[in-house]
C-alpha cells in the first residue's frame, strides 16, 4: 500500500507540472487524468523529449496499479487527516481462529511474545531483556513492571514497551490491566488482529468496560472495520460522550461518509476533555473555529494570584467636609504607589535584560541561515512543554474580542473618560454661574459702592454649592466607574496571568507579573476624586497627617501539579512546565534517549490514562476506564511531537499528597489539588499514526 500511494503522488507531481488542474479523487478520475496527461506529452517535440530524458523524467505516464480503490486516491492526493484504512482482508484473515480463554491465555500471550520477538529490532530486544531482567532482579512485580513498560511508550520506544509488557503478562496473566495495556500496544504497533482476539476475552470477563471497548474499536478501525468499530465506539460514547480517543476515530470515520456536521461535532466531544494541536488543525480543515470555550481549563483560576485584592483605597469622600477630612490619607496612597511603582520598574529591569539576551542568541543562532536550514534544526531536548499553549493562545485572542475581559476594561474605561471630559467642559461655566447667581448687591449707597452694585460673593456659600454639583454629578458616577473599572481591570489581569503562565518561558512571565502589578497599581493611584477645594477652607482644618498604608503583592505561584510515577521514571507537570527523571538504580541514565537505533524519534499517537484512586476502592472491576465506573483519574495525549496534554477527569476530588478520594461532589481539577499517580495506570488506543516495522504481519 505504501509502494501504490508513492505512485499516485508521483504521478500528480507530474501531471500537475503539465497542467495546474483539480486534483483526482476517484480511479476514474486518476485512468482520465492519466490519459489527458499522456496526451499532453505526446505533443511534445522530439528535442523536448530528449531533454526530459536527459533529466531523469519519463515521457510516458505509468499505469494505474491493480488495487487502488477511490479511498486510496483520495487519501494520497489530498492528504490523509481525515483518511480511513483500506479494509485489510489479509490481516483480518490472519485473526486467530481459536477463541482465547482462561485455559488458553497464556499460551496465546506466549504465541504473541514470539510475535514481538521476531517483529522488533535485535538491539531492542536485547535492551529490553537487560531492563526486565534487572527489575525481576530488584523484586519489582507485574504490575511494576507494567508501569515501566507504559513510561517506555510515553517517551516514544514501543518496541522496548511492547516486549516487557508482554514479558509482564506472562508474569502474571490475570492482571486485566496488564493484558488491556498489552493489546493496546499491539494495535498501536501496528498489530491490531493479534490484539483482538485478546481484548474480545476481556470484553467477555469485563462487559461495558470502555476501556477495552474503545481499545477494540480501535483494533477494528485500524483493519478498516469501520462498521465494527463504529459498534464498539458507539458503546463507549454512549457510557462516556466526551471520550478523546472513541470521539476523534468516529470525526474520521464520519468525515470518511461526507457527513462533516457529525465530524465536527465528534472532533469538539474529542477535544473537550483533551487537547492536541491534530485536533485543532482537523476542526480547521473542516471549516470549524475553534473558541477557547471549546477546550477543558486545565484547572480552576487563582482568585487572586497577585494578592490585588489587598490593595485597599482610602475611603471615598461624598461631600465637601469628606474631602477635607480625606485628603491627607488620599495624599499618602498617591505617593506610597508611585514609590512602589517606581520599585517595581526597577525589578523589571532584570528580565527585560534576560530577554534582551535571549533575543540576541536567538539572532545568533539563527542570522545567516536559509529557511531550509532553520526548519532542519531541532529542538532542544531540555525546552519546557507548553502543554496548554494552544489553548492559552486561542483564550488570549478572544479576549479581545466584544465580550472578552479586555473589551470589557476598554468600555469601562470609557466610561471615566467620557465623565471627566464632560467635567472638563464645563467646569469653568458652571463655576461663573454659581459665582453669579450668589454675588452679593450693595443695598445703599457707600464710600465703597452704589447701591445695587455687584460686591462679589461669599467664598464659602460659593464653594459649598460648587461642591455639591462636582459630587452630585460628578464624583459619584465616577467612584462607580472607577469600581467597575478596577474589577474588570482585576478580571482582565487575572485570566491573562492564568493563560501567559502557558504561552511564555520563565524570565518573560516573571517580567509579566511585575508588570501586572505595576499596571493595577497605576490604576489605582488614578482612581481619585476630583478636587472641589477651590475657594479656599470654609470648614475643618483638612488633615494633615495619615497613618495611610498601602498593603503589598502576594506573589504568584501554580497551584497545580500532577506526577506520573513509572518507577523507572517520573513525569511532573507543573503548569506550563514538565520535567522527566529517571531513578532505575543501575539502570539509571539508559532511559535518555528518545529515538531507535537509526535515530529516528518513535512517539505515537495515543493516550495513557491513570487513577488516584486505589484499586481496592475502584468502583469497577477491569481496566480502569475514562467517565465510567472510575470517577477520578488522568491522562496523557502525546503525539509524535511530544506529550501534548495532561488532563484530569471524572467527579472526585483529591486532596493534596493524598491517594484517595473525598468529597464526591467535588471535582478534580480544584487549584489547591496536587495529584500523585501511580499504581494502576490504562492505555487508551487512540489514532495510529506510527507503528513497529516488524509488526503488521
Amino acid at each position: 500500500m505504501k509502494n501504490i500511494f508513492l505512485w499516485i503522488l508521483a504521478f500528480v507531481c507530474i501531471h500537475n507540472a503539465a497542467a495546474q488542474q483539480k486534483n483526482p479523487t476517484t480511479t476514474k478520475e486518476m485512468r482520465d487524468k492519466i490519459k489527458q496527461a499522456q496526451q499532453q506529452l505526446d505533443k511534445l517535440t522530439p528535442e523536448q523529449k530528449k531533454m526530459m530524458e536527459q533529466m531523469g523524467m519519463s515521457t510516458t505516464v505509468p499505469s494505474m496499479p491493480n488495487g487502488i480503490t477511490d479511498a486510496d486516491v483520495k487519501a494520497a492526493v489530498n492528504g490523509d487527516a481525515f483518511s480511513v484504512p483500506s479494509k485489510n482482508t489479509v490481516l483480518i484473515s490472519a485473526i486467530s481462529k481459536i477463541t482465547v480463554t482462561t485455559a488458553t491465555l497464556p499460551s496465546y500471550i506466549k504465541s504473541l511474545n514470539d510475535y514481538i520477538e521476531k517483529g522488533i529490532s535485535n538491539d531492542a530486544k536485547i535492551f529490553a531483556q537487560q531492563v526486565y531482567a534487572t527489575l525481576k532482579a530488584n523484586q519489582f512485580d507485574a504490575a511494576s513492571i507494567g508501569n515501566a513498560s507504559l513510561g517506555y511508550w510515553t517517551i516514544g520506544n514501543l518496541e522496548i514497551a511492547v516486549y516487557i509488557m508482554g514479558r509482564a503478562c506472562t508474569d502474571n496473566a490475570t492482571d486485566a490491566d496488564l493484558l488491556s495495556n498489552f493489546a493496546a500496544m499491539l494495535s498501536m504497533g501496528g498489530a491490531p488482529h493479534r490484539a483482538i482476539p485478546l481484548l474480545e476475552y476481556l470484553n467477555k470477563q469485563y462487559p461495558g468496560n470502555t476501556t477495552i471497548l474503545n481499545n477494540l474499536g480501535q483494533a477494528w478501525f485500524y483493519l478498516g472495520e469501520t462498521d465494527k468499530a463504529n459498534e464498539q465506539l458507539n458503546k463507549v460514547v454512549k457510557a462516556f460522550a466526551y471520550h478523546p480517543q472513541a470521539n476523534y476515530t468516529q470525526c474520521l470515520i464520519e468525515q470518511s461518509k461526507g457527513n462533516t456536521p457529525k465530524a465536527i461535532e465528534k472532533m469538539k466531544n474529542s477535544i473537550a476533555y483533551s487537547y492536541s494541536l491534530d485536533k485543532l488543525n482537523m476542526l480547521r480543515k473542516l471549516g470549524y473555529k475553534v473558541k477557547g470555550s471549546d477546550m477543558r481549563i486545565p484547572f480552576r483560576l487563582d482568585p487572586d494570584p497577585l494578592g490585588l485584592k489587598k490593595f485597599i483605597r482610602p475611603d471615598v469622600p461624598m461631600s465637601y467636609a469628606d474631602e477635607l477630612r480625606l485628603s491627607a490619607d488620599w495624599d499618602a496612597f498617591q505617593k506610597q504607589v508611585n514609590e512602589k511603582s517606581m520599585q517595581l520598574a526597577k525589578d523589571l529591569i532584570p528580565y527585560q535584560q534576560t530577554n534582551n539576551q535571549r533575543a540576541q542568541q536567538a539572532y545568533e543562532k539563527f542570522a545567516g541561515k536559509s529557511a531550509g536550514q532553520i526548519l532542519q534544526m531541532k529542538s532542544d531536548n531540555a525546552t519546557e512543554s507548553k502543554l496548554y499553549q494552544a489553548t492559552a493562545q486561542r483564550n488570549l485572542e478572544e479576549m479581545n474580542k466584544d465580550g472578552g475581559a479586555a473589551y470589557r476594561l476598554k468600555v469601562a474605561k470609557k466610561q471615566i473618560d467620557d465623565l471627566i471630559k464632560d467635567f472638563k467642559a464645563k467646569d469653568e461655566a458652571q463655576r461663573k454661574s454659581i459665582e453669579k447667581q450668589n454675588s452679593i448687591k450693595a443695598e445703599q449707597e457707600t464710600e465703597l459702592a452704589k447701591k445695587g452694585e455687584n460686591l462679589g460673593y461669599d467664598n464659602c456659600v460659593v464653594q459649598q454649592k460648587y461642591s455639591d454639583w462636582v459630587y452630585t454629578n460628578y464624583n459619584k458616577p465616577l467612584e462607580e466607574a472607577y469600581k467597575n473599572y478596577l474589577h474588570q481591570l482585576y478580571l482582565k489581569i487575572t485570566e491573562e496571568l492564568y493563560w501567559e503562565q502557558f504561552v511564555q518561558d520563565e524570565a518573560t512571565f516573571e517580567a509579566t507579573k511585575i508588570a501586572a502589578k505595576k499596571e493595577w497599581l497605576v490604576a489605582l493611584g488614578n482612581t481619585r476624586y476630583i478636587a472641589t477645594n477651590k475657594y479656599g477652607d470654609c470648614k475643618a482644618a483638612e488633615k494633615k497627617t495619615s497613618k495611610y498604608k498601602l498593603a503589598d503583592f502576594d506573589d504568584m505561584h501554580c497551584i497545580y501539579k500532577s506526577m506520573l510515577d513509572f518507577r523507572v521514571c517520573t513525569m511532573i507537570f507543573e503548569c506550563g512546565k514538565s520535567s522527566i527523571s529517571f531513578d532505575a538504580g543501575r539502570l539509571s541514565g539508559n532511559f535518555h534517549f528518545k529515538s531507535d537505533n537509526t535515530g529516528k524519534e518513535r512517539f505515537v499517537k495515543g493516550t495513557m490514562e491513570a487513577t488516584v484512586i486505589d484499586k481496592s476502592v475502584s468502583a469497577g472491576k477491569g481496566p480502569l476506564q475514562v467517565g465510567a465506573s472510575v470517577k477520578a483519574g488522568m491522562g496523557i495525549e502525546f503525539t509524535n511531537r511530544g506529550i501534548e496534554d495532561v488532563y484530569a477527569t471524572g467527579e472526585a476530588k483529591v486532596t493534596t499528597g493524598s491517594n484517595t478520594v473525598s468529597d464526591p461532589a467535588g471535582i478534580v481539577s480544584d487549584p489547591s489539588v496536587s495529584i500523585t499517580v501511580s499504581g494502576r495506570m490504562s492505555l487508551i488506543s487512540g489514532n495510529m499514526s506510527g507503528g513497529i516495522s516488524g509488526f503488521g504481519k
